[in-house]
């Protein structure tokens, strides 16, 4: 599929917002991308570095609205060197539950 139809890579995230799938796995590989964090067994909260990021917009947007394909627009990716990129993403869903997201990034 990603050669097919031309993405850049394909995610797929919990719904904790830790990247648990890269086809690259780059930079954000097995980071987390939730925008309030995860908190530890010690009850620390961390932010992943790239939650501000295009991706980090894809999740959120998927969580909220996961019957869509949510879109993000262009601008410069961190973890893609800096290279411009766009996000689709829509939730995945096992028996009518939200489970997951999928995202994928557009060259």
């Amino acid at each position: 599929i990603l050669y097919e139809r031309n993405y850049y890579d394909i995610f797929m995230l919990d719904l904790e917002g830790n990247l648990i799938y890269s086809v690259y796995k780059e930079l954000d590989y097995a980071t987390n991308f939730a925008a309030n964090g995860t908190i530890d067994e010690n009850g620390q909260v961390h932010y992943g570095e790239w939650k501000d990021s295009g991706l980090g917009e894809a999740f959120e947007a998927a969580v909220r609205n996961p019957d869509s394909i949510n879109v993000i627009d262009w601008k410069p990716y961190g973890p893609s060197y800096g290279a411009l990129a766009s996000f689709l993403s829509t939730g995945i869903k096992q028996y009518g539950k939200l489970v997951g997201v999928f995202c994928t990034q557009m060259p």
